[in-house]
């Protein structure tokens, strides 16, 4: 099968397509011939030796890690899916920039008929951390009032749905080409970056999601109500001793979430999608033969939605 490799850590040219062993399906696994893959910043940094979990990585990798196709191949206890079932799913240990991947069953979700496979491939990873963002860390009751930093982006456009959907009133940061875009999403109230300072525009916030970290995290503590929360999604920042000690200083929850992966999480995405009632922006898609211009693309943290590898159209 083809697939896009790393032989060693490095910058986006380091990926290159190449012939790799069809993957062997074992207990609770089942074979998936990919049709599309999602593209996430955490690629990125897998692929350049910077992410935690590369230090279990062995090379050379097929990187990737959420991706939708056809079952082709189920293994024993594969939880009831079936060669000829349309899935998406999450893949933990990586793998989806490749025709096939064998992926555990307990992460792979029957894909609802009206759902592209590109939509599909694109919402696992995200979806998840926006989920858990929204419901497991922040709380939103629909009462409150949330600010969400890089709101037009991969999981921020996705928390701003689910958000909303608690009721909660929810302010958003983007440049201005994305205004139009977040407020057909639900956003009350959207502030430009580039022009604007939030702490002058939005008032009242008692919780903050920030995709960006630094200033942008330091400025979002300093800035959210006493007592409020705020989590910031960048693993790279994990107990930065600024955020820490403005966070104590103005008894601020701040949580640095690692996600998880969960099936029922996944299940209710699927139905949230089938149901229309939670769009995937996939902004840009590029064949499998482009992954290094699809990496350098996530990298200019420019791409609006997500971004998806069409490995077989």
């Amino acid at each position: 099968m083809k697939a896009a490799i790393i032989e060693q850590f490095g910058q986006a040219d380091q990926l290159k397509v190449a012939d790799r062993p069809l993957p062997v399906v074992g207990r609770g696994e089942v074979l998936i011939r990919v049709k599309a893959a999602g593209l996430n910043p955490v690629d990125t940094k897998i692929r350049a030796g910077t992410h935690i979990s590369c230090k279990d990585l062995v090379l050379p990798a097929i990187l990737g890690k959420e991706v939708s196709g056809i079952v082709v191949e189920a293994g024993e206890e594969a939880g009831g899916l079936l060669p000829g079932d349309e899935v998406f799913a999450f893949l933990p240990s990586n793998g989806g920039f490749a025709q096939y991947v064998s992926a555990p069953s307990q992460w792979v979700i029957r894909k609802p008929a009206n759902v592209s496979f590109e939509t599909a491939a694109a919402a696992s990873l995200a979806g998840l951390t926006a989920y858990q963002a929204i419901h497991a860390h922040l709380e939103l009751d629909g009462k409150e009032r949330v600010l969400i930093q890089a709101a037009a982006g991969g999981v921020g456009h996705l928390a701003v749905q689910l958000a909303k959907r608690t009721g909660a009133h929810v302010s958003g940061t983007a440049s201005d080409r994305n205004h139009d875009f977040l407020v057909d999403l639900g956003v009350d109230q959207v502030i430009n970056y580039k022009t604007e300072r939030f702490e002058e525009k939005a008032s009242g916030v008692d919780a903050v999601l920030d995709a960006m970290g630094g200033e942008v995290l330091y400025r979002s503590i300093a800035y959210v109500k006493p007592g409020g929360r705020v989590v910031c999604l960048p693993s790279a920042t994990r107990d930065d001793p600024r955020a820490v000690a403005l966070a104590n200083g103005r008894n601020v929850q701040l949580i640095w979430p690692m996600m998880k992966p969960d099936r029922d999480q996944l299940q209710q995405l699927a139905r949230l999608l089938e149901q229309n009632k939670l769009h995937v922006e996939v902004s840009r898609t590029f064949p499998l033969e482009e992954i290094v211009a699809a990496h350098r693309a996530v990298e200019s943290h420019r791409t609006r939605g997500k971004l998806a590898l069409v490995v077989e159209p």
